[in-house]
């Protein structure tokens, strides 16, 4: 039998690339990073697009963990973690010929996560979250850069 790719280094390694912390209690496993994410959607719907990651962490407790993040956009954090989860979901699929698109179908509906059209867009607009490029390396640069002109 194959071994499957390990979900939480994946994750970890994906959101260290873009320069922004992944605390492994909360995105250590395909099911805590779901519903961490769920939550953080959920509290992101609730306080706008223009929050901030402390104003979720002050909406829900779960989230605590994020509080060196503070300041940065909620947006863009929870863009990088939901591209996180697609790239980790497919490598700890590869033990089959599952793709990157397939993997992040299988979790959201697995664990009822549902992305916003907002968030799909977002992730379209910075294809680093998912793809290792070059440019993958300025996306906490970028985030900050925003946070500051809001």
């Amino acid at each position: 039998m194959a071994t499957c790719g390990d979900f939480g280094k994946a994750f970890t390694e994906n959101t260290s690339a873009l320069g922004l912390p992944a605390p492994s209690s909360l995105f250590g496993s395909v099911q805590a990073a779901a519903s961490n994410i769920a939550t953080t959607l959920g509290a992101r719907k609730t306080l706008g697009p223009g929050a901030t990651v402390a104003e979720l962490i002050g909406a829900t407790r779960a989230l605590a963990a994020l509080s060196v993040v503070g300041a940065l956009s909620a947006s863009f954090y929870v863009g990088a973690c939901i591209g996180s989860l697609i790239v980790a979901a497919n490598t700890a699929m590869q033990c089959t010929t599952a793709s990157a698109a397939s993997a992040a179908r299988t979790v959201t509906s697995k664990y009822g996560l549902v992305i916003p059209a907002t968030m799909l867009t977002f992730i379209q607009l910075h294809p680093e979250v998912m793809i290792d490029s070059p440019s993958r390396g300025n996306y906490a640069f970028l985030a900050s850069r925003q946070q500051a002109a809001a």
